[in-house]
């Protein structure tokens, strides 16, 4: 008798354990757009809701830029400005939010979490804030080039700067002479990103020729959101004449005392493959060593450990305000699995005296 009870007792936690299951695997939160919603930035009233088919103990809602979850409910405020419920409310099943105007920081996944009957189940949507056209490139010529009246002397090396700002996501930069691609010469790109928008920056060097006069040099930002597809800016290359009458003007430097500039940085480009403060073997390693307020303009050397770098540099890029020279110099250096522990260095050489920074390396 004890045998047929325990089995009875038994079969009859097994139908329960199997109906809970069920009844558990009943519940599913759908959500409004379904998975995933693609929105540009600025739009208006976007709304996102989550539905099940009970009524909901409380509702949890989870927003890209928001600086915690909050509750989603008909009978209370949403504690996040610009927001608001939206929903047939709790007893129907439905919670959901308003979003009054798209920003950027919107970009990333939604999630609600819902109550019904002790258990908690989530819905999620993508939210894919589209991409933003960058401001139009810029092309910077070196501040220690002498370039009187937009004129070059031929065989003189020029160091330019081209800058795409505030783009979502990075803009890809490339040069043209005329319409001819360049390769040589060309620097890595560097982008720095905050707050999704990416700035990139690449330098080139040139050794201007006799056959350059009267060309273009043209640096070109290709984005999605251009229409085209792209955008160009160009500097015409005009050279100085060299056999002339006219008496030159000597230029008389006004003498300055030199000028110890701050100690340099090392700044990761946001495009490097990174992961925990590792970066991925395999990979381009893009950094940039910067030092400022210096006169005269502090110079760079570069090392791995003790091994000295010559490779995957570009030409250094010389600023200058009424603070000092700041100078900036990208490398480009292929990570092997073998560099992890190594150390990255940068030493910043100025008349009155040397700094240097270090980047420790860390592979996976």
């Amino acid at each position: 008798m004890c045998s047929k009870q325990v089995q009875i007792g038994v079969t009859l936690a097994i139908v329960g354990a199997t109906l809970l299951a069920c009844g558990a695997a009943a519940i599913q939160v759908v959500t409004e757009p379904a998975g995933k919603v693609t929105v540009a930035e600025g739009q208006r009233n976007v709304n996102l809701l989550c539905l099940v088919e009970e009524p909901i103990d409380f509702c949890i809602v989870k927003l890209p830029g928001a600086p915690a979850p909050f509750a989603a409910s008909d009978k209370l405020p949403a504690p996040v400005e610009g927001i608001k419920f939206y929903g047939l409310g709790w007893s129907k099943g439905s919670c959901g939010i308003t979003i009054d105007t798209i920003k950027a920081s919107h970009d990333g996944a939604f999630e609600c979490t819902v109550s019904v009957r002790g258990q908690t189940y989530k819905g999620t949507i993508d939210i894919n804030v589209s991409a933003v056209a960058p401001e139009p490139p810029k092309i910077e010529l070196a501040s220690n080039v002498d370039a009187p009246n937009g004129e070059f002397e031929f065989g003189k090396k020029v160091v330019l700067k081209c800058t795409s700002r505030e783009g979502w996501p990075a803009a890809k930069l490339s040069w043209y002479l005329d319409g001819v691609r360049l390769t040589d010469d060309v620097g890595g790109e560097f982008v720095e990103t905050a707050n999704r928008r990416a700035t990139v920056q690449q330098i080139y060097r040139r050794a201007i020729a006799v056959e350059d006069h009267k060309k273009q040099l043209t640096c070109r930002a290709e984005h999605p959101a251009y229409e085209g597809g792209f955008q160009e800016t160009s500097l015409p290359i005009k050279l100085k004449k060299v056999y002339t009458n006219d008496k030159q003007e000597v230029k008389k430097e006004a003498f300055t005392a030199p000028v110890k500039p701050r100690a340099p940085q090392i700044i990761v480009s946001s495009e490097v493959a990174e992961r925990d403060g590792a970066f991925k073997a395999g990979s381009n390693l893009v950094v940039q060593c910067i030092s400022k307020d210096g006169n005269p303009p502090a110079g760079f050397l570069w090392f791995l450990n003790d091994q000295l770098i010559y490779e995957g540099l570009s030409a250094p890029y010389v600023s200058r305000n009424f603070r000092g020279n700041t100078v900036q110099q990208t490398l480009t250096y292929p990570l092997k699995a073998a560099d992890n522990g190594k150390t990255l260095i940068c030493k910043a050489r100025h008349p009155e005296g040397s700094e240097e920074t270090r980047l420790p390396i860390r592979t996976f």
